[in-house]
């Protein structure tokens, strides 16, 4: 039996990068996944290679009417979602003299407004379970702020707060909300200059150990409200 045996979990931006290391992962442990990416073809062909009940939908994290669209056709497809993951990410590089309000808005709108539409969405039926987890994927840029990345460190940081208000609130439906602030050498780093990030001088941990703290903190009933970062599920006994 895998830890997420019997569970269905939507994982966002799972089509590359740390998400699809996710949705690998649980998917390996048992979980009916839901893949999800802006375009339907990467989405189905991941899920494809996943196996099993995977499934792959589309959306634009900055529709509200896809987000529905997505978590209505997740549940008809796999049924009730007990597992979300929000990992969908968009950062934008600019001086705070000149981040313009597209700029400002996109990253809000899919860094925080997104995930507050997906557990708006998805509670009511992880509360008529009786159970459920959140997963909100953010950095330590949310945490301790990035000099030329207002946005998206804004955007990460109000996904802390409302993690842990999410926290307090749904605990007593038997949900628990847990946040990563995930680290890893992806697409979305390879975009910075060596000068605000080099991998030699910085090594980070891979897609999979991101994967594997993911795991623990969606599979491990003992945890809600926590923050962590790669490595500290070694600091706890291993599940089972």
């Amino acid at each position: 039996m895998g830890l997420l045996e019997g569970r269905v979990a939507l994982v966002t931006g799972s089509t590359r990068g740390i998400g699809r290391a996710i949705a690998e992962r649980f998917a390996a442990e048992g979980a009916a996944v839901v893949v999800n990416g802006r375009r339907a073809e990467d989405a189905e062909r991941v899920a494809a290679e996943l196996g099993g009940s995977a499934v792959g939908l589309a959306a634009d994290q900055r529709s509200l009417d896809d987000v529905r669209a997505l978590c209505a056709r997740a549940v008809e497809l796999v049924g009730p979602i007990d597992v979300l993951v929000n990992n969908a990410a968009i950062s934008r590089r600019s001086a705070i003299t000149r981040v313009t309000d597209e700029e400002w808005n996109d990253c809000l709108l899919v860094n925080l407004t997104a995930p507050m539409w997906y557990v708006r969405e998805l509670v009511p039926g992880m509360k008529r379970l009786g159970r459920g987890a959140i997963l909100n994927i953010t950095s330590s840029a949310g945490i301790d702020g990035q000099p030329g990345f207002s946005s998206y460190s804004a955007a990460k940081g109000g996904l802390n707060a409302l993690s842990f208000t999410l926290a307090k609130e749904l605990i007593g439906f038997g949900i628990r909300t847990n946040v990563l602030a995930a680290s890893a050498y992806t697409d979305m780093m390879r975009q910075l200059p060596t000068e605000i990030f080099d991998p030699e001088a910085n090594p980070q941990p891979s897609v999979e150990e991101n994967a594997a703290t993911a795991l623990r903190l969606c599979a491990d009933p003992a945890l809600n409200g926590e923050c962590w970062s790669v490595g500290q599920e070694r600091e706890l006994p291993p599940l089972g």
